[in-house]
């Protein structure tokens, strides 16, 4: 499998719409809409993140299955994988390909259901919590936010074209698409709001832009040459069996992800709940920025990431290596520099646009950016784990995110922290064993050393200028 520089430069494109998200579209919401508006705008996005937890790990093992498959595997193991001595790649096992397929088409479309349930259960007890006292039209409030959980229905429904574009390692077709899809909502999402229609023109943009994407990724996958072998298979391997072999290590990356979000997702969703929405306002603004920060700070590993499987597959430890390494250094430069610009000049550039929001204070907006960046490296040595097909830090993640959940009650309940404690309660929790045990294990693992580190920071320059990453 072949990752070449135009994959990273798509992808870094692909994060550069979603930041011009934030340069074009957040100064015209900060502008046009109320704080209270922009307030339950950051619940309704904090809530997408949440009902992605539905997936309980699923897209990032359909992911693996299909590069495994792309890279020669025949078969799908519960645990780990069989290394492939000297197989070709494009020596693809249809039958098995139409087996993934069939699986996550009926996998997600009975999530979508259950989501769908949901919204019209505990959505309607939700959304009447935090229009408590709300000062806006709470009918078009309650409008915007049904017609949003509706179009996270369909976006999970369509959920797994993402996974087969990655998984097939098409990294720079599957980022053309959200560049195109993005661009579309970042024009009639401003083009709206403009126009004075306020919360609605977010749901209107998402709408047009999630159309787009799904209708271009499946014309992009199902090319005339996969259509052909697939038709010619016939039959396919049991999309039941599938589920049932890949479900003994999504559910542990489920645990893994739900726990998470817990430390991350749901606690803003909480803090609603005690903090009014125009001090959620701060701290919405000030997470949107790190969260565009940490995408950027991750576009070439998750360019690279189908690679790294690959080299796993084929037992080429020294490569994995190499770009787990290369993937932690463009990270920490990313944020080094990102933290010297934002933080003495994000509260100007807000004042100059007229915002009502600013940015959280200046120390926990640094160790705000701090939390994320050990998020982001632990977020790639659980990842060269998993790309074995192994889930070891599922249990610990867990247990982690419930003691964070029982001090955030204990904190806003009865101590009214505030939203400092937001920030920092997942910090110190996270240290305590998470953001250091599993990159610990993955250098022992690996066996990187400061010589590997030094050599990798003297090749950086060279290698990012290279017209095509090596094999």
């Amino acid at each position: 499998m072949k990752i070449e520089r135009a994959d990273v430069i798509w992808n870094y494109s692909a994060t550069l719409m979603r930041m011009a998200s934030a340069v074009i579209i957040l100064p015209l919401m900060l502008h046009m809409l109320s704080g209270e508006e922009f307030g339950l705008w950051t619940v309704m996005i904090e809530l997408y993140t949440m009902i992605n937890l539905l997936d309980f790990g699923f897209n990032p093992t359909f992911t693996r299955a299909v590069t495994y498959v792309i890279s020669g595997a025949k078969e799908l193991k519960k645990t780990g994988f069989t290394p492939i001595e000297g197989a070709v790649d494009g020596s693809i096992s249809y039958p098995l390909l139409k087996g993934i397929i069939l699986a996550m088409k009926r996998y997600y479309s009975i999530v979508a259901l259950f989501m769908l349930a949901l919204l019209f259960s505990l959505g309607v007890w939700y959304i009447n919590n935090i229009l408590t006292g709300y000062t806006g039209d709470i009918k078009i409030a309650r409008i915007v936010w049904f017609a949003y959980g509706i179009l996270m229905c369909y976006q999970f429904f369509t959920f797994y074209y993402d996974a087969l574009l990655v998984g097939r390692g098409m990294i720079r077709k599957s980022r053309q698409i959200i560049v195109i899809s993005q661009s579309v909502y970042i024009v009639l999402a401003s083009v709206l709001l403009l126009c004075g229609y306020g919360i609605i023109s977010l749901v209107i943009g998402q709408l047009c832009s999630t159309l787009i994407n799904r209708f271009l990724a499946r014309r992009t996958f199902y090319d005339k040459d996969t259509k052909r072998e697939l038709l010619k298979v016939g039959g396919s391997k049991s999309w039941r069996e599938i589920l049932v072999t890949l479900f003994s290590t999504a559910y542990k990356s489920g645990i893994s992800a739900v726990s998470v979000e817990f430390t991350k997702g749901l606690v803003p969703l909480i803090g609603a709940l005690y903090i009014p929405l125009s001090v959620m306002g701060s701290y919405g603004i000030t997470k949107r920025i790190i969260s565009l920060a940490a995408a950027l700070a991750t576009a070439w590993f998750v360019a690279y990431y189908p690679k790294l499987i690959n080299k796993q597959v084929h037992n080429l430890s020294s490569e994995v290596k190499h770009i787990y390494i290369k993937a932690n250094l463009i990270a920490l430069g990313i944020f080094c520099a990102l933290i010297a610009i934002i933080v003495p000049t994000g509260n100007i550039a807000l004042a100059f646009i007229g915002s009502e929001a600013y940015l959280l204070p200046v120390t926990i907006t640094i160790l705000f950016f701090v939390s994320s960046l050990f998020e982001v490296t632990t977020y790639f040595s659980t990842s060269v784990l998993m790309s074995r097909n192994e889930v070891p830090h599922y249990k610990a993640q867990a247990v982690t995110a419930l003691f964070t959940i029982l001090l955030l009650y204990l904190g806003l309940e009865f101590f009214d922290y505030g939203v400092s404690y937001i920030v920092l309660l997942p910090l110190f929790t996270q240290l305590a064993y998470q953001y250091w045990r599993w990159t610990y294990k993955v250098w022992v693992e690996l066996n990187i050393t400061k010589r590997d580190i030094l050599y990798e920071l003297n090749m950086l320059p060279n290698s990012l200028r290279k017209t095509k990453a090596k094999r």
